[in-house]
């Protein structure tokens, strides 16, 4: 697996501020973002981001009248907290704009279907594996393109804080070269890392789809699996694996 610095056309994804149109364009909902990209095998990898915080009501209705299929409109209804809903539409959104765009077809005419652990994936794109994730009104979505069969992706993302329960979670979830890094951490450095790796672990389980119970299994950073972190918004902190087959 190989690392690229360059976003690429990934760049011309962005949306100025302001309202959305019925139809699903972006007349606005803040920026489509790129968050990073990165090479693998005969594929890529590319992450983006875009901030949910202050969205109107009226226009995450809109988004949903546009971007929802039916079966995801009824999880929607069922969110009552509003950044939640936020949420949870903008990051459908991205991704069908970002794979309409790579598909050359709508974002409308895109098919999604999630798997018994919850996993998203695209119903008619072989070769194609995505990711969504959200923390704080921010999303991010990645999506992995030519890649060879089986090869599988996860992102995970949070907003940068002190962690209640920090120190037990660690124990439980952690690997002893984690928690000794940790142990020389402390302040805003140490809250970073803790997150660091908490991240890593979120988007491992995510790529794999076994779901948060196998966390404490997760392998460490960069083994068996390729780790990149992502260029994120003041305030969030976050990555992407990649896990390939064998």
């Amino acid at each position: 697996m190989t690392r690229s610095g360059s976003d690429g056309a990934a760049a011309t994804l962005t949306a100025p501020a302001g309202r959305l149109s019925a139809t699903g364009q972006a007349a606005a909902a803040g920026r489509i973002a790129p968050a990073g990209q990165v090479a693998v095998g005969p594929g890529v990898v590319r992450a983006w981001w875009a901030d949910g915080r202050g969205l109107p009501a009226g226009a995450v209705a809109e988004l949903a009248a546009a971007a929802l299929a039916p079966q995801e409109r009824s999880r929607y209804d069922a969110v009552s907290d509003p950044l939640g809903r936020a949420e949870f539409v903008l990051a459908r959104y991205v991704l069908r704009s970002v794979l309409g765009r790579m598909l050359g077809r709508p974002p409308a005419r895109v098919g999604l279907a999630v798997d018994r652990a919850g996993r998203p994936w695209v119903t008619d794109a072989p070769g194609v594996d995505v990711s969504i994730a959200h923390a704080a009104g921010l999303v991010a979505v990645a999506v992995g393109s030519g890649l060879a069969p089986r090869t599988r992706i996860g992102v995970d993302v949070e907003e940068v804080r002190t962690v209640a329960r920090a120190g037990d979670l660690a124990r439980r979830l952690f690997s002893p070269a984690e928690r000794a890094r940790l142990g020389r951490a402390s302040g805003r450095a140490g809250d970073l890392l803790w997150l660091d790796v908490w991240t890593r672990r979120e988007a491992y389980v995510k790529a794999v789809g076994t779901g948060v119970r196998s966390l404490a299994g997760a392998p460490e950073q960069d083994v068996g699996h390729l780790w990149q972190p992502l260029r994120l918004p003041r305030g969030f902190t976050g990555g992407l694996v990649v896990v390939e087959p064998g």
